[in-house]
């Protein structure tokens, strides 16, 4: 199970895509450069960047490899309209490509790339079989990177959600919520517990190693696999709620079903769970991220 079909989480970046960099990429900044260092770009490479975003990597491993050819690939049409902004402004013509992560992969020529680069994009792809395709598209040395979050990451949104899930009193404050109208408050209740019945509605890596076993069926040989965690902090639950809303995090189909009012009371139950984690600098959400980098011999 994906955690978000292609056409919703394309709809939902597009509409994220003019505060992503402020939202998400200046928060990822440690972890991105821990992987592109890792890849060891060189003049003159051939690079795929899947999943580029608004290009602020490709950008980096761009000047890195001039004068090597560039292919940015993202399934969202404004963020890749953004990547061409932010490379054509700094004298770099890349290729673009407006396809999902898997279509690519599938359709891209065998050694075709030096390097490839997949950041942040294995929520939206079917990761246990498309990462062991992307061996055959390198050449002789060639090196892949993926940096994704795992599924170890905002523990303090799984917890206040499993406090949620099992607890009588969640029926109780959707009645509430719902003016008392039991049946539209037991419609929504059975409806969540269907969409999001356990905390594994987000099937991503659980580890580094994870992708790096999936990566050496594709024939490539691990060099790196490593984690870190990065945390966030925010002034309070209902601001937390928001940024996972707002940047794109919070991604999932079943939530495109969910009524205005529905949504509403998610976003002030969780908001309340998360006030249960403030400490002395505010509430916190952890990312857990995991970097690796294999190769081709």
């Amino acid at each position: 199970m994906k955690t978000s079909s292609p056409d919703y989480a394309q709809s939902r970046y597009d509409e994220v895509a003019s505060d992503y960099d402020r939202l998400w990429s200046r928060h990822m900044e440690a972890p991105q450069a821990r992987l592109t260092a890792g890849l060891h770009l060189s003049a003159g490479e051939s690079v795929a960047d899947i999943a580029c975003g608004t290009g602020v990597i490709t950008l980096e491993m761009a000047r890195q490899s001039r004068p090597g050819d560039v292919v940015a690939v993202d399934y969202s049409e404004n963020m890749l309209a953004a990547a061409e902004r932010r490379l054509v402004a700094a004298g770099i013509a890349p290729r673009l490509v407006h396809a999902q992560a898997e279509h690519f992969v599938d359709n891209a020529a065998p050694q075709s790339f030096d390097v490839i680069s997949c950041r942040f994009a294995l929520a939206y792809v079917d990761w246990r079989t498309m990462l062991p395709r992307i061996g055959p598209l390198l050449r002789p040395g060639g090196r892949v990177g993926i940096v994704n979050a795992t599924s170890g990451s905002i523990p303090q949104a799984f917890r206040a959600y499993e406090d949620l899930r099992d607890s009588p009193r969640t029926v109780w404050k959707l009645m509430q919520h719902f003016g008392k109208d039991v049946g539209r408050a037991w419609a929504l209740y059975r409806s969540l517990r269907q969409t999001f019945g356990t905390t594994r509605f987000i099937p991503v890596p659980d580890s580094p190693e994870q992708v790096a076993a999936l990566l050496e069926q594709g024939g490539l040989r691990r060099r790196e696999a490593w984690s870190e965690t990065v945390r966030l902090w925010f002034a309070s639950g209902p601001d937390a709620i928001a940024w996972l809303e707002e940047s794109g995090y919070a991604t999932h189909p079943g939530l495109e079903h969910v009524p205005e009012r529905g949504l509403r009371f998610l976003r002030e139950v969780f908001a309340a769970g998360l006030e249960g984690f403030r400490e002395r600098q505010g509430v916190p959400l952890d990312i857990v991220i995991s970097g690796v980098i294999a190769a081709r011999d």
